[in-house]
């Protein structure tokens, strides 16, 4: 048997290649028949002669992984273990008892329980710590280990031994578990007596109806103007984002098309219904760079039918339109089945290479393609349907007015990486009993609170015994800063999700300066009804691209 050892080995392999360079070269192209048998050859080789024990389903796994990074970016391989999960996120429900929780100083910390859900009904507050689970020992526990123990079918029994604040004993609770629907709108509420804000986290299955009740109730309660929060949106169902948009846009509009390989293929997504928003009420979409998919489908159509401003930074730009197929081994793939298309024809897709590394990194970092004019000279111009505004393809949806990134200090950052952005929480903790003392509800803190000097050495020595290492000049510089964390984290300990998300909202500086648009938004919206007769509807004349 031949043995080829260190350079020797190296000298073969450049002999062989020299050898027969050619004669691959001009050798046939292997057909997939033969690819399958060569595939089925270089398995056995391994299984016998590779060096150690491997896992072959494991280098399945990864070969299923490896043939599907020859194509799109987003067609992508869910294996077994990993299908459940995925599906409860696009479907917005599991099994379980319903709290959002953080492993803070190893200790399971319930941040919030589902409204409605089992947590909710037995009582589990924000910042109860778990400490047993069925008499297991809960301290230390990863996250994945965490949610193993919590989740279960409907209708099983889970018992849990709590710490809470001001309570000399443990609290046991034994609780149902049930099927728990997610919210995708974590939070919706007035920012102003007419000013309604909704927050929207994903196009789940539910989403569009509950998009329907929350915009009724802000529109009974006296909202005269609507700001939809897209940001960090990553997408989800396509029929879903085609109701949402619909809800914003008259019926019979062309809200987005697909088209797959064949010309046949084209599928149309009309407005089926009258909006719920009437036509008069001005629009902001806010979006950035991790709004995609579903996200750019809503903020594509409302903009090119004029029907409101998008403010923030250029989207993602994710124009693929995925199927999911069920494998036989359990798992699934999500399978690149179409592009789609914005009303004004325009492609969402950014261009891709094989490096689908490179190509998620560009669409996350702070360079804004299309506010750079030496970009955007090579892109494809569009122009809306109705006021016939430019409008720019291949590349995400193009903010009418940009909002520049907000640029951390190395200081913040610092705070922010440290104990995987819990370290605000851990300090809410100890803070949470002389909240609770001054102030009896959330209303009162909202109004009133507003960390003082107290607060903030507290917080320094914090950091001190948490061997954060700082100076005076970093820690003024970023007071302001550390101020809005820290009331965020103690609404979030004391009061929960929404209350944090209310806060986080309100200090959010973006926000406030897209409050100041809105006159430009009733511009838009009055030209845009002057012109209304001059609007084009589907099967007439489309616009095309200007290359």
């Amino acid at each position: 048997m031949l043995r080829i050892y260190g350079f020797g080995f190296s000298l073969v392999l450049v002999g062989l290649f020299l050898v027969t360079g050619a004669d691959l070269a001009d050798a046939e192209k292997p057909n997939m028949v033969q690819q399958k048998l060569t595939f089925e050859e270089l398995l056995k080789r391994v299984q016998l002669d590779y060096y150690e024990e491997t896992d072959p389903v494991e280098l399945f796994h990864g070969a299923i992984e490896g043939y599907l990074s020859k194509l799109d970016p987003h067609s992508t391989y869910i294996r077994p273990e990993e299908l459940a999960e995925t599906q409860d996120r696009l479907q917005g429900s599991f099994e379980g008892i319903g709290i959002y929780f953080e492993v803070i100083n190893n200790i399971l910390t319930v941040l919030s329980p589902i409204e409605g859900s089992p947590a909710w009904q037995v009582g589990l507050r924000p910042g109860d710590e778990i400490l047993k689970i069925d008499g297991k020992n809960a301290v230390g526990l990863k996250v994945h280990e965490i949610t193993d123990l919590l989740k279960d079918r409907k209708g099983t029994t889970v018992k849990i031994s709590v710490r809470r604040e001001g309570e000399p004993d443990l609290l046991t609770f034994t609780i149902v578990r049930d099927q728990i629907k997610v919210p995708s709108i974590p939070y919706a509420f007035k920012l102003r007596p007419d000013v309604g804000y909704v927050k929207i986290n994903r196009f789940s299955a539910h989403t569009a109806r509950d998009l329907e009740t929350v915009l009724r109730n802000l529109l009974r309660s006296g909202s005269k103007k609507l700001i939809l929060d897209l940001r960090g949106n990553g997408g989800g169902y396509l029929e879903q984002a085609v109701a949402v948009a619909n809800q914003f846009l008259e019926k019979g509009r062309l809200l987005v098309y697909t088209q797959g390989r064949h010309r046949s293929s084209r599928e149309n997504h009309l407005a089926m219904n009258h909006p719920t928003v009437p036509e008069d009420v001005p629009l902001l979409v806010l979006v950035d760079k991790f709004s995609a998919s579903a996200s750019e489908i809503v903020a594509g159509a409302i903009q090119d039918y004029d029907r409101g401003l998008i403010v923030g930074h250029t989207t993602f730009g994710k124009g693929l339109v995925q199927k999911q197929f069920r494998l036989k081994n359990g798992g699934a793939v999500l399978l690149t089945i179409a592009r789609y298309f914005t009303p004004s024809d325009r492609p969402i897709q950014r261009p891709f290479t094989e490096d689908h590394q490179a190509y998620r990194e560009e669409g996350y970092d702070n360079y804004d393609p299309n506010m750079d004019p030496d970009s955007l000279v090579h892109k494809p111009v569009y122009y809306t349907r109705i006021l016939k505004r430019k409008v720019f393809g291949e590349g995400g949806v193009t903010p009418d007015v940009s909002v520049g990134e907000d640029s951390l200090r190395a200081f913040e950052r610092r705070l922010l990486q440290r104990s995987g952005g819990h370290l605000f929480l851990t300090f809410a903790k100890f803070q949470e009993s002389e909240i609770a003392r001054r102030y009896m509800g959330f209303e009162t803190f909202l109004e009133s609170y507003w960390p003082g000097g107290r607060e903030l050495s507290a917080f320094q020595r914090f950091l001190t015994e948490q061997e954060i290492v700082f100076s005076h000049a970093e820690f003024r510089a970023s007071v302001d800063w550390v101020k809005k964390h820290m009331r965020q984290a103690v609404a979030y300990i004391r009061w929960g999700r929404e209350a944090e998300g209310r806060i986080r909202i309100l200090q959010d500086g973006h926000v406030a300066y897209a409050i100041k648009l809105f006159d430009q938004a009733e511009s838009l919206l009055a030209d845009r009804s002057y012109s209304q007769g001059r609007t084009y509807y589907p099967g007439r004349s489309s616009s095309g691209g200007i290359r």
